[in-house]
């Protein structure tokens, strides 16, 4: 069976599956009528005996038969009283087959009665061969129809994994190039090239991310090794040459390793879960941790649903690019669903509004590596939220809103 070709399975199982329920319909229907007929007839010797009246005479035992076509024996005397079949006596209950037809007989002591029920028999006899027939021509109906069928939805698969074994794992830009005549085919081959479509876009944004990231990793890795050369030329004997070498050493590794780990962030965010979260006390938690020092407003009461460490992810780096880009005051506003961390520096220009959390992206005057915006557009999407910026000459605000809400909750003004 394990070798067996798909259509001839399917069309094997399908076949028994309608033998089956077929069968046991039609025995049912056998069933129904053979127990009418034998009850038919064994309703007919209920009351045998009326059929024949014994009288004892001086010359002994007289029978007087009523029913012409009724057999009648003395089980005593071992003698046909009555036998318009010619089949003389027969000691026996029940259906017996005698001479090529059947007779059924019952005793009531001392009188056998039987009677010819050939028709009855014959007509149960030839429902089971119809029936029997019946399911033959309909197992043999069932599996060519279901062996045609599947052939042809077998044939479209086929076809299927045949263009897939071209692939050979390199392509991702391969579509599979056929119509299928069936459903379920055509639509394995719409979810395939969806999920295809999903691969290449991904292995696309891959292969960029690695490219982007080899050329921020480039300028701060030759500025290191140039000042490794430098202080092997004349750092030893140069104090100020060997400061120098020693700081701008420090910066390159320093911008090295906000490269590590803002990728780090970036592979992290595929498993991120969701919780009821306290904004509040969550927001003042951060503040305190990671912003000594600093002057950090925070107002409201909220409860968000997202996910603890992603949330104090983005919450820090636009706490951040607060310090860095704009000026203070810094403010945090919390409601429901929506955190809003404001500076008053400078007015992002309306070009840099759309590119700001694109990878790698920096604008004019930014030192950074162009990666925090984007990690944090990227973990927002992960925890159910969303960031909104809303920038003018007075207030810069990056809002953290959850997706359910983004579009009722309108993006704060104080213009």
């Amino acid at each position: 069976m394990t070798n067996l070709k798909l259509a001839t399975k399917l069309s094997l199982f399908n076949t028994i599956a309608a033998i089956v329920i077929v069968a046991v319909l039609l025995f049912l229907i056998y069933n129904f009528f053979a127990v009418s007929v034998m009850k038919s007839i064994t309703n007919e010797f209920v009351n045998a005996d009326k059929f024949v009246t014994i009288i004892q005479t001086p010359f002994g035992t007289q029978y007087i038969v009523r029913k012409w076509d009724m057999y009648v024996a003395s089980s005593d005397e071992k003698a046909v009283i009555n036998d318009p079949y010619g089949i003389g006596y027969v000691d026996a209950q029940g259906i017996k087959e005698i001479s090529d037809r059947y007779f059924y007989f019952v005793k009531l002591q001392p009188i056998i009665f039987g009677r010819d029920v050939t028709p009855s028999i014959l007509f149960i006899s030839m429902l089971r061969r119809i029936f029997i027939f019946a399911i033959i021509i309909l197992a043999a109906s069932v599996f060519f129809a279901n062996y045609y069928i599947s052939k042809r939805s077998v044939r479209d698969m086929k076809e299927f994994v045949n263009q897939i074994e071209t692939l050979g794992g390199k392509d991702v830009s391969f579509r599979v190039a056929i119509k299928p005549k069936s459903v379920e085919v055509a639509e394995l081959v719409s979810k395939f090239n969806d999920l295809m479509e999903r691969i290449e876009a991904a292995y696309k944004s891959q292969e960029s991310f690695v490219s982007a990231v080899s050329h921020e990793l480039r300028t701060p890795v030759a500025s290191l090794m140039g000042y490794v050369n430098m202080l092997r030329r004349w750092g030893l004997k140069d104090e100020e040459i060997l400061n120098e070498s020693i700081n701008a050493i420090e910066e390159s590794s320093k911008e090295i390793k906000e490269i590590i780990e803002n990728m780090l962030l970036i592979a992290k965010v595929e498993t991120l879960t969701r919780e009821p979260i306290d904004l509040f006390e969550f927001t003042d938690e951060i503040v305190r941790q990671r912003f000594k020092g600093k002057e950090i407003s925070i107002e409201g009461q909220g409860v968000a649903e997202s996910n603890k460490e992603g949330l104090g992810i983005i919450i820090s780096i636009l706490l951040s690019n607060a310090f860095t880009h704009g000026q203070p005051p810094v403010e945090i506003k919390i409601s429901n669903d929506r955190i809003d961390v404001i500076n008053h520096g400078p007015k992002i220009p309306e070009e840099d509004l759309q590119k700001i959390f694109d990878r790698f992206y920096k604008g004019k005057d930014s030192q950074g590596t162009g990666l925090g915006l984007y990690i944090a557009s990227e973990i927002s999407k992960k925890i159910g939220m969303e960031i909104k910026v809303d920038s003018n000459d007075e207030r810069t605000i990056f809002s953290i809103v959850s997706c359910k809400s983004a579009k009722e909750i309108p993006e704060k003004s104080d213009k």
